[in-house]
């Protein structure tokens, strides 16, 4: 179990550019994740801002929640509760989240009924990351149901300001989009099968 505080800036890129990328920078091998994504009914959830999953690895899983901060728009509290991927097969089979750790405390604290919680989304990502000064660059693919996929750009930085400044540096260089781009749950519910 963890909670931190994620500081990151992103951007959508084209296939060209993300072929750019990979070859620009020292990128780790690629990993996959699949990510199953919830919701209450009356996007109970979306109506707070909070970003709800479960998300599957090779040997294990963990469900997170985002929360939005007060710091800025590139801020957000992440709950992360670690499971097995037996676990996580079960709670994905049962469309709901672990009824312990720190996301069931949270919703407790908040009145929010895990019970009523279902699967609305789902997507893909093969990851690439490369540890940079100014952060840890992440390079994903993401495939969804409707069988599209979309390329996007992240740093994680924990200085937003020293962040910022890398960023619009960055995205000049390569002349990229600054446009914050909808997250993946958004691009979830739009590429439905």
């Amino acid at each position: 179990m963890s909670q931190t505080i994620e500081r990151e800036f992103k951007t959508m890129l084209t296939a060209a550019q993300f072929s750019q990328l990979k070859a620009d920078y020292p990128f780790a091998a690629p990993f996959v994740q699949t990510n199953y994504y919830f919701e209450l009914p009356n996007q109970g959830l979306a109506k707070r801002h909070w970003g709800l999953r479960i998300r599957l690895f090779d040997t294990y899983a963990e469900q997170t929640l985002k929360v939005p901060t007060v710091e800025n728009a590139h801020s957000l509290i992440e709950i992360t509760d670690r499971l097995t991927l037996e676990q996580a097969t079960h709670l994905i089979e049962h469309q709901t989240v672990l009824s312990s750790g720190q996301i069931a405390v949270y919703f407790a604290a908040q009145a929010v009924i895990i019970k009523e919680l279902f699967i609305w989304g789902q997507a893909t990502t093969h990851r690439q990351t490369a540890s940079l000064v100014a952060g840890l660059l992440t390079l994903d693919v993401t495939q969804y149901p409707d069988e599209t996929q979309d390329y996007e750009v992240e740093i994680e930085v924990t200085n937003v300001q020293e962040g910022a400044t890398w960023f619009k540096s960055f995205v000049t260089r390569y002349q990229l989009s600054e446009q914050i781009p909808p997250n993946k749950i958004v691009r979830a519910l739009i590429h439905q099968a």
